[in-house]
């Protein structure tokens, strides 16, 4: 049978063995966690507790992303399972409403540009040795802002125009790695961040299931729903684009 082929033409595997996924106890991550382990996958799910993620076939790890202890503490749990990874979804994140005319806890910044730029970065690499060579993937979960900030949001828009730059150079460094590296960009998804926010949200459960079939065919980027209509109204309109997140 022959090995099927990414759109960069790596070859990819259909059937991933070992998931890592950061962000793993709610929201978008829990319900990638149930993907994976419907697809006979073994998952490492990360997340600040463990308590939401035990699970036949899951083995879970309480470590904030953060700090450089909680990168090792993953780095460890992968290492321990002695076999390598091919799925790698960085999609923990956290958004915090920033008003920087007033006084604001530069710790609070420095956690979240942490949680959201510096961890997947860290940890990518950290995990580096790890991956399945050729074939595995690395998913990066973004924000529309990354296009244009939210001004509420001033610290996680930067941090996540940050992620998706990085992810764009990670992908040009693993072409001769035969390692895909994906952008997931959601609309809004009906999670704990974005309550009281919108309408018309995207469910965790149709997230999970778009980054699972974008990882499958090997995609650059993957923006269901609304965001891919957000996207290509980019490219004509950017400034209707910029008032319209702005307000988001």
């Amino acid at each position: 049978m022959l090995m099927p082929f990414n759109l960069k033409g790596h070859p990819m595997n259909r059937n991933p063995n070992t998931v890592v996924i950061t962000g793993a106890s709610r929201g978008i991550g829990a319900a990638l966690v149930k993907v994976y382990v419907q697809k006979g996958a073994k998952v490492i799910a990360v997340s600040r507790s463990t308590s939401e993620t035990a699970a036949p076939d899951v083995t879970p790890v309480a470590a904030d992303l953060s700090t450089e202890t909680g990168i090792e503490r993953v780095m460890r749990a992968v290492a321990a399972l002695g076999r390598p990874v091919d799925v790698l979804i960085n999609n923990a994140g956290i958004q915090n409403a920033l008003d920087l005319r007033c006084d604001v806890d530069p710790a609070r910044i420095d956690t979240e540009m942490a949680i959201n730029l510096t961890a997947p970065v860290k940890l990518t690499l950290a995990l580096m040795p790890f991956l399945r060579r050729p074939g595995a993937t690395v998913v990066n979960v973004t924000s529309l802002v990354s296009l244009h900030p939210k001004p509420s949001a001033p610290v996680y828009s930067a941090s996540k125009a940050g992620l998706a730059s990085f992810t764009r150079a990670l992908r040009h460094q693993m072409v001769d790695q035969g390692i895909t590296v994906i952008e997931a960009v959601p609309p809004l998804v009906e999670t704990d961040m974005t309550r009281g926010r919108g309408t018309a949200k995207l469910s965790p459960e149709e997230m999970a299931a778009a980054i699972e079939t974008g990882v499958e065919r090997g995609a650059c980027r993957i923006a269901p729903e609304k965001s891919k209509f957000v996207l290509r109204l980019n490219r004509a309109l950017p400034s209707l684009v910029a008032r319209v997140l702005s307000k988001e």
